[in-house]
């Protein structure tokens, strides 16, 4: 049987959380699922243009150019989003990532003297490691998740962890692991030319890229700092930083006091593609655990270079499918992205090793799968035949 699914969105960065949820609405919506997406704050791309066509998209907030801001935004779209659940009957909610769980939680609680909605089952995705909350706000948020219809879905076993040490019941968390499609390589050279006129630099530098929050916990300012290290010896290398956040002005401020100022880029809304268009993509921190962004990038067979420990030990191998640094070590991120540039014909192999290893080891089908059987679970356990 399909059924109706709705998912919620903070907003549509598409190099962000989107990444695995359009996978995943994608094979539903070609398998005959009915999906529909709210989207609760940003829109600054029009969905259409990626979305599969079969998906209907609903736009709650009104202030859509803004990042979203739970308390203040919570008064306009709590009543948007129960008016669209009564609307539209979903079997199943679907809160992806960020603040969409929260504002989906209050919006889902059955209060007295208010209707009932009109849904079976409430499951969150969580592809971040949660970060230490005020008491108040965690006793809250472990409140409105104390229900038997609630399910969060991580990625990876060190979420799970975490979650359970913030209150979180162990029952409630499934493990379903991120997953990556296969890349077009052939299209990877004429997007580096693009992204190199987009940045207005010669077409015969060295990129290297990475893709995350601007907020302390991503580590950006270690990638600075690396590119500082490396720029003393190779003029011709210059290092990208994809994504928005609160710490955009600081991160431009820091990298203007290095000697290597005009070698660091920001763009804050890429197109999806701009990843291939990358010669090297570095990952320096442990708070997304199987990154969707670092499996795009070995799927792409571009050479990675990431921090190793819980997240990331499943994907990189040290010389076989990327190359594996200390937790902060800026000098290794600049000495093995020099290695990559000096020795391509080694750099083509671990490139080729690591698309190999994503793509057998994290196929998309496998996430989709394991979500439908979750899906089918829930509800029949909810509603028996």
């Amino acid at each position: 049987m399909n059924y109706r699914i709705l998912f919620t969105i903070e907003s549509l960065f598409e190099l962000g959380p989107v990444q695995e949820l359009k996978i995943l609405t994608d094979a539903l919506a070609t398998r005959g699922y009915d999906v529909h997406l709210a989207i609760l704050g940003e829109q600054r791309s029009e969905a259409n243009q990626w979305l599969h066509p079969e998906i209907k998209v609903h736009l709650l907030n009104q202030d859509d150019r803004t990042p979203l801001h739970s308390l203040r935004d919570c008064f306009s779209i709590v009543p948007e989003l129960r008016k669209l659940i009564h609307t539209l009957s979903p079997d199943l909610v679907h809160a992806w990532c960020g603040q969409a769980e929260i504002l989906t939680l209050i919006a889902t609680r059955n209060l007295p003297l208010m209707q009932p909605l009109p849904f079976k089952h409430l499951i969150s995705t969580r592809l971040t490691v949660p970060r230490e909350m005020g008491f108040r706000q965690q006793i809250f948020e472990n409140y409105l998740g104390d229900t038997p219809n609630f399910t969060i879905v991580a990625p990876h076993e060190s979420i799970k962890t975490k979650l359970i040490e913030l209150g979180k019941l162990k029952s409630q968390i499934e493990i379903i692991s991120n997953s990556v499609n296969p890349q077009q390589g052939a299209l990877q050279s004429s997007v580096r030319e693009t992204l190199r006129e987009q940045l207005g630099l010669p077409q015969n530098i060295y990129l290297a890229g990475t893709v995350a929050p601007l907020i302390h916990r991503s580590r950006l300012k270690d990638l600075i700092w690396a590119t500082d290290l490396l720029t003393c010896i190779r003029q011709d290398f210059h290092f990208l930083i994809m994504g928005t956040g609160p710490q955009l002005n600081r991160l431009r401020r820091f990298a203007g006091l290095t000697e290597a100022a005009d070698h660091i880029h920001f763009i804050s809304h890429p197109e999806p593609s701009l990843i291939q268009g990358l010669d090297f993509y570095w990952h320096p921190h442990f708070q997304e655990p199987i990154s969707a962004n670092l499996l795009s990038a070995m799927a792409a067979e571009i050479p990675s270079i990431a921090v190793y420990g819980e997240g990331t030990d499943e994907i990189i191998r040290h010389q076989e499918s990327g190359f594996a640094v200390n937790f902060g070590a800026r000098d290794e991120f600049a000495r093995w992205t020099k290695f990559l540039i000096e020795k391509p014909e080694e750099s083509k192999v671990l490139a080729r090793q690591g698309r190999e290893l994503v793509e057998g080891a994290f196929p998309s089908k496998a996430m989709v799968n394991s979500y439908i059987t979750l899906y089918e679970q829930k509800i029949k356990s909810a509603h028996p035949a």
